[in-house]
């Protein structure tokens, strides 16, 4: 666009601008008076020409006492640049009862146009589309989101001298992206932040994929870009049930009852009945009769006997696996009255257990850590805990430790993490710290080290059991009285186990705001260890001492940390963070859990169920004819699916646990898969096979049929936005989106007061005054 250009004058002395004028004209009129005396004599107008000139130049001469600057403000605009991103999940296909007025003013008519089809209409439909009135003030681009992918369809820059193409008529796709995410799509639809920049979202608004819009928003209000929102569909829910979600367990010991909640969407008329039920290979396992309410989300609590499910089908390999069939229908002569049936059922996979995961946990004393962490893992139906504390009997042999302790090694292997609290080694024998020893160095199992104020963890790092211990103890006192935060390291912010929001921007943002620990250890990582997190503390939140630092030690892990406070993250969100952290540093630190073992060949996955778009990490341990571990393999694994292999992958050694292979499987489809693995690129494949059945657990998109406009009037104003239903997009949009502007601004600045141009006026002025003076013969 043209630049414009604003020239200014102003007075930069050291004496007032209004004062300096009087001074000048005061004296610049002086001067006139007293030389005009000299030229009475004279006929005509020049003769007072002289005088005139001579008080201009006292004029200028006085008048830079005030130290005048010109000042020029030149200003580039350049077009702003908005990203157009349409939803084309599978909920855009919904056709709405959307009523409008005709444009005669005549009577109201139903719209059942998809909504994708609007959104088509609306920027690529009629004489002038939406589209093409804003490249003519924008810098455009076309983004369709496509799932947890985008597309770039088109764009158009600089007033057409950068464009893709012709402008398109469609979308030319259709609606059947399986979810929505409104988090990462975007954050690719966006690219690199530019000042000017704005984001038109047009959906639904049924976020149901990882990541949080909310905290996306919050990352565009702090760069200045602000989230416009086109709300697509209806706000009314058409009648309709839906099955929501199945919260139940993963897996389950078969002498136990599976226990869990329903929840159904329920927009349904009033009185209308209906039933929700459980099923497995057609029996039926529970069920439950109700009558529509109408008002959303409703839940429905299920127990039964898991020893009643139906034996699995002959051709299944995996004889742990059970299908159940999770349905709700209306009942009677009324079961047509649904808007659709499609998300009328989810097939939830069950896993009837031998054994679960296993945890030890020894503290010298019931610290409230210690407490609330048996609990978590005593409330989790993947793990089996034991705690065991020290009663201070004057005789370590005859305390609770050492009585307590499993009885012999193998006894000890059978667990896969240990927590060692704020303890004496003394306490226990020299046996079992030499058990503890090789439960992480050749069985592979994790320790996790919580420190305390009475200082008993630094012991462990005297002796034989040295080799275990991550840090050194420094002779400085502990932090205590102090606001102490976390903040995670580089290292700490990529490790996944230490996330505890879905958006990996907000999760280093959010440590430091947490509850603050009452006091922390001093100590220093050792050579090979990595911190993860260092503790913060005075009011200007300096970085202190390491607060968790993590070392591999043979073939296990070990993780410390430097305080026990963490239970204070409790207050007013209850489990939130300390449960969530808790858990997730188990699952990584542990010994990882296999499925399915041989003598040398152990296979793994690091979930029990999944749903189709998910991926599965695989986990591989290999051991020699000896039984030690093999940590120079090449190993493959096979990804199987109905007897055909579909993927083969390259396992990577895992850099927590030595001897263990990882790989990430592609995105998986429903059905039912076999692992199998090549111990090297040339062996061939092993007998031993992992069962892994991928349950279908529904369309997320069609749970939820109206507009999540909450949502999407969260993220606009969030932003720095505006929410618009697809009926004021057309004729407001181009307006808010004029407010956006990229201008480049260069000033230049001349000192009157000490130019050429300034002086040379002056001279200029008395020359030509002499120069009449003499030819006027007044000289």
């Amino acid at each position: 666009m043209n630049p414009t250009t604003e020239t200014t004058l102003r007075f930069t002395g050291d004496y007032p601008a209004l004062g300096i004028c009087v001074l000048a004209v005061g004296l610049a009129a002086a001067m006139w008076f007293l030389y005009r005396r000299e030229s009475r004599h004279l006929n005509g107008a020049a003769r007072w020409l002289p005088a005139t000139l001579r008080s201009a130049a006292v004029f200028i001469l006085v008048l830079a006492l005030s130290g005048p600057v010109l000042r020029k403000e030149t200003t580039q605009r350049q077009l702003g640049r908005v990203i157009l991103a349409v939803d084309t999940s599978a909920s855009m296909k919904l056709e709405d009862e959307i009523l409008s007025e005709s444009a005669a003013g005549g009577p109201r008519v139903a719209n059942s146009d998809s909504r994708l089809t609007r959104a088509e209409k609306m920027l690529l439909g009629g004489s002038t589309p939406l589209l093409k009135k804003l490249t003519e003030t924008q810098d455009v681009e076309l983004v369709l989101l496509r799932g947890q992918q985008t597309q770039r369809l088109w764009w158009n820059r600089q007033k057409g001298k950068d464009a893709s193409g012709e402008m398109p008529t469609s979308f030319d796709v259709q609606a059947d992206a399986p979810i929505t995410n409104l988090d990462s799509s975007l954050r690719d639809a966006l690219g690199t932040v530019t000042p000017g920049t704005a984001l038109v979202v047009m959906t639904d608004g049924q976020h149901n994929g990882p990541g949080s819009p909310e905290e996306f928003a919050t990352t565009m209000k702090q760069t200045g870009t602000p989230i416009f929102t086109v709300g697509f569909g209806s706000e009314v829910p058409p009648p309709d049930l839906s099955v929501l979600n199945v919260l139940t367990a993963e897996s389950v010991f078969s002498e136990e009852n599976l226990q869990g909640r329903v929840l159904i969407s329920d927009s349904l008329p009033v009185g209308i009945p209906a039933q929700v039920r459980i099923t497995s290979s057609g029996k039926v396992m529970w069920e439950q009769n109700f009558t529509g309410e109408g008002k959303g989300e409703r839940r429905f609590d299920f127990s039964f006997p898991v020893k009643q499910l139906p034996e699995g089908a002959a051709q299944e390999r995996d004889k742990t696996l059970r299908l159940l069939q999770v349905q709700v229908a209306v009942l009677g002569e009324r079961s047509g009255l649904e808007k659709t049936r499609a998300n009328n059922s989810r097939e939830v996979a069950l896993h009837l257990l031998t054994k679960k995961r296993k945890v030890l946990i020894l503290d010298g004393r019931p610290r409230w850590e210690t407490r609330y962490i048996h609990n978590h893992f005593d409330r989790d139906d993947r793990w089996e805990a034991k705690l065991v504390l020290d009663d201070y009997a004057e005789e370590p042999q005859n305390g609770a430790l050492q009585k307590n302790f499993p009885k012999t090694l193998e006894e000890l292997l059978r667990y896969d993490l240990v927590l060692l609290g704020d303890v004496s080694p003394a306490r226990f024998n020299r046996m079992q710290t030499d058990w503890l020893m090789e439960f992480v160095e050749k069985r592979g199992g994790g320790l996790i080290l919580i420190d305390g104020l009475r200082g008993n963890l630094k012991k462990w790092a005297e002796g034989n059991t040295a080799a275990l211990m991550p840090v050194a103890w420094m002779p400085e006192a502990n932090v205590s009285g102090a606001k102490i935060t976390w903040a995670l390291s580089t290292e700490g912010e990529r490790e996944s186990a230490l996330r505890l929001s879905d958006s990996p921007s907000a999760n280093s943002t959010l440590w430091p705001t947490l509850p603050e620990m009452r006091w922390a250890s001093n100590v220093q990582a050792q050579p090979g260890a990595t911190t993860l997190a260092y503790f913060q503390s005075g009011p200007n939140g300096a970085q202190g001492k390491p607060a968790a630092i993590f070392r591999p030690v043979g073939a296990g892990a070990v993780l410390y940390l430097g305080t026990d406070d963490l239970w204070r993250w409790r207050y007013q969100v209850g489990d939130l963070y300390h449960q969530r952290l808790w858990m997730q540093l188990a699952a990584w630190i542990a010994a990882p859990p296999f499925q399915a073992e041989n003598k040398q060949i152990s296979i793994g996955t690091d979930r029990m169920r999944y749903t189709p778009g998910e991926q599965s990490e695989i986990r591989v341990r290999i051991r020699n004819a000896t039984g030690e571990l093999v940590s120079q393999a090449e190993p493959r694994a096979f990804l199987l699916l109905d007897g055909k292999e579909v993927a083969t992958l390259q396992l990577e050694p895992d850099p927590t646990h030595f001897g263990i292979y990882r790989a990430l499987t592609p995105p998986l489809k429903a059905g039912a898969y076999e692992i199998a693995v090549a111990e090297s690129p040339t062996a061939m494949q092993s007998d031993l096979r992992l069962s892994l059945r991928v349950a279908d657990a529904g369309n997320p998109e069609w749970a939820t049929l109206t507009m999540n406009r909450p949502l999407l009037e969260a993220m606009a104003t969030t932003s720095g936005g505006r929410f618009l239903r697809e009926e004021q997009a057309a004729t407001e949009l181009p307006n808010l989106l004029q407010t956006l502007d990229r201008k480049q601004t260069t000033v230049a600045e001349t000192l009157l007061w000490s130019s050429w141009w300034w002086f040379g006026a002056v001279i200029v002025l008395l020359t030509a005054e002499w120069l009449l003076r003499k030819r006027m013969r007044l000289v």
